[in-house]
């Protein structure tokens, strides 16, 4: 080896320590600073945005779409289920695909709660908590207004444009909370949840006063989900006959309904209420269908109450479409369902979910201009479920075997989960396996047939793999490759101009020449 390459070899030598001693520095505390991850967001922005010399259209309009516990394994079940192996669903067909990484600061597997910060906010945060300073822990009490991170929902609000959402789920629940509210804890709905959490409710305000009362949820133009419970005092009962479960007295679907006095606003709590609406001579749209969680579309029949996904969006669309909406909309859209009937361990359910997300993301990209619309669709957070074996193509993923295991002899499944109720199902103690097979015939709905999970628990846990996420319209190709999960939030700020990005992605970032001299500073001083 030559003087040079000795050179070469040992200033190579200096450089992977000096990533590594900064590696471990992240680890320690950097990750709990939101500049931390504001600043790799813009200078991911500002290489990205030099990609192309083509003019690019200002997204004046954006749509996001989540498929909780949409994991690529279950799109790809989903596939064979809705018409076979080489089906497509409407957002694979999207011009731009990206991995986003999805762990929280404080744990590799998310929850929507902390995976819905990280792409509606642009901040990584900790476990179960909503928009909250990555240096808040879930269940602290304290509420600095320094520790609440702001969302897109409040800077397209400041732009100007119209902003609401439609949810499968309670509208408090999951990533739709970290739109409107800040909470140290994303099960923090109500105010009894709050005092049951150890917090003093008139200093911690509960995520559904948030959306009725705070600075961001009074605005919204449409909201429609589920989730009265939250909404209604105990000495209340809701349509279905259920009390509600506030213990401070307050019924916030009536205090909507007063701070909008004045306005056109619509309360309804059907799909017939949602079918007769004229939306043109309406300016605020709040939809509870359900006491809790709006069931699976498999579960909806003919003459229910409960409107599908794909007419919630509809008549959200229409909401915020309007003429007067001369800055454009968003609208979030959120599938919960996925995720609970993976956490159920039923993968029919979850495989027609996603169908029924498709179908509704469907509609929107039809009622959708991509020359000034960014559309967004991505799973939130992972599954567990695996496809293991060798099925032949033409066999029944849910109902046949995919192959026989070499130690007992009894056949096995191409579906299966890492977690779930399903355990007590397919195993017994001290005797093993079931034959699955059989155990599948003993269970006439399909529908509710399970697949066995290796884990018994109540219910089964979040998967951590990359989230896919899918794109299209302006500045779309930025969400290609692969990325953090809070990256999602800058690209939309950048290719809709608010929150300051067009000007700010190049200038409130360290260069890259600023880092390499920072690196020579570390290294040979």
């Amino acid at each position: 080896m030559n003087r040079w390459g000795a050179w070469e070899a040992l200033l190579s030598l200096l450089l992977i320590l000096a990533v590594g001693s900064s590696w471990i520095q992240v680890e320690g505390h950097e990750e709990h600073d939101a500049h931390y991850w504001k600043h790799m967001a813009h200078e991911l922005l500002y290489e990205k945005k030099d990609y192309t010399m083509q003019k690019i259209n200002i997204a004046k309009n954006i749509m996001v779409f989540v498929g909780a516990g949409m994991s690529q394994t279950t799109v790809t079940g989903a596939r064979y289920y809705n018409g076979g192996d080489n089906e497509t669903f409407a957002f694979e067909r999207l011009k731009w695909s990206g991995n986003a990484r999805t762990y929280c600061v404080d744990s590799r597997v998310p929850d929507s709660a902390c995976a819905g910060t990280a792409f509606l906010t642009g901040v990584k945060s900790n476990l179960g908590t909503v928009a909250m300073d990555p240096t808040v822990r879930r269940g602290e009490c304290a509420m600095d207004p320094a520790k609440q991170l702001a969302s897109i929902a409040k800077w397209a609000l400041e732009a100007g444009k119209a902003v609401g959402f439609a949810t499968t789920s309670r509208v408090t629940s999951g990533s739709n909370a970290a739109l409107y509210a800040n909470s140290p804890d994303s099960r923090w709905e109500n105010d009894a949840d709050v005092g049951a959490g150890g917090c003093n409710t008139a200093t911690v305000p509960d995520i559904a006063h948030q959306l009725i009362h705070g600075d961001i949820g009074k605005q919204f133009k449409v909201i429609l989900g589920g989730g009265r419970k939250h909404f209604l005092p105990t000495v209340e009962t809701d349509p279905s006959g259920q009390r509600g479960q506030r213990t401070d007295s307050k019924n916030l679907i009536n205090e909507w309904k007063q701070s909008k006095a004045g306005a056109n606003a619509t309360y309804i709590t059907t799909v017939n209420e949602l079918a007769s609406l004229d939306t043109s001579k309406i300016d605020y749209l709040f939809g509870l269908f359900d006491y809790d969680h709006l069931p699976f579309s498999a579960d909806i029949a003919n003459g229910s109450v409960t409107p599908a996904l794909v007419r919630m969006v509809h008549y959200s669309l229409e909401m915020l479409q309007k003429k007067e909406h001369t800055n454009g909309y968003l609208l979030f859209v959120e599938d919960g369902n996925i995720r609970r009937a993976h956490g159920q361990n039923k993968p029919r359910k979850a495989f027609d979910q996603v169908r029924h997300y498709a179908n509704a993301f469907n509609m929107a990209h039809m009622m959708a201009n991509e020359q000034n619309t960014l559309l967004i669709s991505m799973n939130d957070v992972g599954s567990t479920l695996s496809l293991p074996g060798y099925p032949a193509r033409s066999s029944d993923l849910l109902d046949t075997a995919a192959g026989t295991s070499s130690a007992d002899g009894l056949p096995y499944l191409g579906l299966t989960y890492a977690t779930g109720p399903a355990y007590s199902t397919y195993y017994r103690t001290g005797s093993g396996r079931l034959d699955p097979l059989e155990v599948l015939q003993s269970v006439p709905n399909g529908l509710e047939r399970t697949c066995p999970a290796l884990v018994p628990m109540a219910e089964g846990a979040d998967g951590g793999e990359d989230a896919t996420v899918y794109a299209s319209g302006p500045w779309a190709f930025m969400l290609s490759g692969g990325y953090e999960q809070h990256f999602v939030a800058h690209t939309i700020a950048f290719a809709s101009c608010i929150d300051g990005a067009c000007d700010g992605a190049a200038t409130l970032v360290l260069s890259t020449a600023t880092m390499m001299a920072a690196l020579g500073v570390r290294l040979f001083v």
